[in-house]
């Protein structure tokens, strides 16, 4: 899902409040606007982005792990592994480390022993 913000206007109210409009175009095309806002309503609004753009990279984290593990399952036959959760921890705890080859190896000789 994607969002795009854009400043269409920065001003200041005779009171001497700074005056910020803002458009923003949701993921399907909409807009909407929101005008008239004070600088500190602006940066609320800036704390719920950089939330929701971490937790869309979180996102992104996650889908690499999962394709990390999904690569290791692949790679010893055993499609059962996926839903062992025991399993995925491991493989989280290699992801980025070892290569989905290596952990897969790693995983076969930590079971032998």
């Amino acid at each position: 899902m994607s969002h795009y913000v854009h400043i269409n206007a920065l001003s200041r109210s005779p009171a001497g409040m700074t005056v910020i409009t803002l458009a923003i175009c949701g993921p399907r095309g909409g807009m909407r606007a929101v005008e008239n806002i004070s600088i500190d309503e602006a940066d609320k609004m800036a704390v719920q982005l950089q939330n929701a753009i971490a937790a869309a990279r979180s996102a992104v984290v996650m889908d690499s792990t999962d394709a990390f593990v999904q690569d290791v399952v692949g790679r010893l036959g055993d499609p059962g592994l996926a839903l062992d959760s025991f399993f995925r921890t491991w493989c989280t705890a290699n992801h980025g480390l070892l290569s989905p080859r290596q952990t897969a190896e790693r995983w076969c000789r930590w079971r032998v022993a």
